[in-house]
């Protein structure tokens, strides 16, 4: 299990193509390889993080109804 600090938390780098270490400023994170602005998930683990959560709440809540 990885530990949690600071020296071990990673974010996407969109041009390096994997989760890099980075320095974060008040406006944005960088990666520390490149140079480019990072973000939290790549696209691919978006989208699965997401639908994820879309399973868990549907499975929660059946017969709960949206009204518009």
């Amino acid at each position: 299990m990885i530990e949690p600090g600071y020296y071990s938390e990673t974010k996407y780098c969109p041009r390096c193509d994997q989760y890099v270490r980075y320095l974060q400023s008040i406006q944005a994170c960088y990666c520390v390889e490149c140079g480019s602005k990072v973000s939290l998930f790549s696209t691919a683990d978006r989208k699965a993080f997401l639908a994820k959560l879309k399973k868990e709440k549907e499975a929660r809540n059946p017969d709960r109804r949206q009204v518009s």
